[in-house]
């Protein structure tokens, strides 16, 4: 099967948990939404949306999700991300606001976490470029090589004149790890500007929510477990939450030699974080915790504890790889698994 027939599989089963849960007398007599679902970014995007003005906002928010696609596709040589790394050492690129926006949200996090997550990480991600080069398992010696180019330090970001600048030839990048999530965020704006007060974005595992379903309950989301495609491991409502972000090693990956080796990396050492194979967590979108599961998936189980308790009120299930099932304290009683 291959790695986009497994999103597809994947997203379909959250799917439908989320909208053939609670269904009650209401529910059969509420409004019918406006849906629309596309492959973009690499991944399956669902869009639900309730409400006079549904049809536009959803193409809106679909808009949203090309036009950052379209800044940020690092395999295609006329985005705004590929300027910037066929500059590498050479120059400094302008770039749009949002390209800004998204690269000084990464080199936070980068702070924050002492480079558990790096978005200059696309040498080591073209070399591995799982999803793209069959079973390619690179030597250690190739990934050695790139590890002196992955280091947000060096990464020039100048806000005024909207350029960036990356100072050493072979450096690159990539903002996998944070388009997604920020455009999930633009297409949001969008629905509430065309007045959408009821929606759902399910962008491969990065969920946001606009509000309470048409009956009046508030959606409810199933989480895969991450070594079944036909199973969920987790239900949980979104009932004091408006975002739900997932990271695991089982959308993009391959197994070689009985290894998984999956998209996410380590960019301290070039090499997969094997302990967890799934992080979810949730939390209010006026907390900004964009692109932290991708964090906490290298991270692992206690680090990534702790580092939430940074963000007051955001909370986490962790799914490790024997298939242990950890969640924080304040999802107690308030999750089904």
């Amino acid at each position: 099967m291959t790695h986009i027939s497994r999103i597809l599989m994947g997203m379909t089963l959250a799917f439908l948990l989320l909208l053939g849960a609670g269904c009650t007398s209401g529910g059969l007599f509420a409004p019918k939404p406006y849906q629309d679902t596309q492959f973009l970014m690499d991944t399956v995007i669902e869009i639900t949306a309730y409400g006079p003005g549904s049809e536009a906002g959803v193409k809106a928010a679909f808009d949203e999700f090309k036009r950052i696609n379209a800044l940020t596709n690092r395999f295609d040589e006329t985005s705004q991300v590929s300027k910037v790394n066929q500059a590498a050492g050479k120059e400094r690129v302008q770039v749009d606001a949002d390209v800004i926006a998204m690269l000084k949200l990464a080199r936070s996090r980068s702070e924050q976490l002492d480079g558990a997550l790096d978005v200059t990480i696309g040498a080591l991600t073209d070399l591995w470029s799982v999803g793209h080069k069959g079973e390619f398992v690179p030597a250690d010696a190739e990934i050695k090589a790139q590890l002196p180019l992955v280091n947000y330090r060096l990464l020039e970001i100048d806000d005024t004149s909207n350029t960036v600048y990356l100072p050493k030839p072979g450096m690159k990048i990539d903002l996998g790890a944070v388009a997604k999530g920020f455009a999930n965020r633009k297409a949001i704006d969008a629905l509430k500007a065309h007045g959408i007060a009821s929606a759902l974005v399910n962008a491969g595992g990065d969920v946001r929510v606009i509000g309470k379903r048409s009956d009046g309950q508030p959606w409810r989301i199933g989480v895969q477990d991450p070594r079944n495609t036909e199973g969920i491991a987790a239900k949980l409502a979104l009932s004091e939450w408006d975002v739900l972000e997932t990271s695991g090693d089982y959308q993009r990956f391959f197994i070689k030699d009985g290894v998984r080796y999956s998209h996410i990396l380590d960019p301290r050492t070039g090499y997969q974080p094997r302990e967890i194979a799934s992080i979810t967590i949730v939390a209010k979108s006026e907390n900004y915790v964009d692109i932290l599961s991708t964090a906490m998936f290298v991270l692992g189980v206690e680090k990534g504890q702790e580092l939430l308790k940074k963000y007051p009120g955001t909370e986490a299930i962790f799914i490790t790889s024997d298939g242990r099932k950890v969640i924080t304290p304040g999802l107690s009683g308030k999750i089904e698994l």
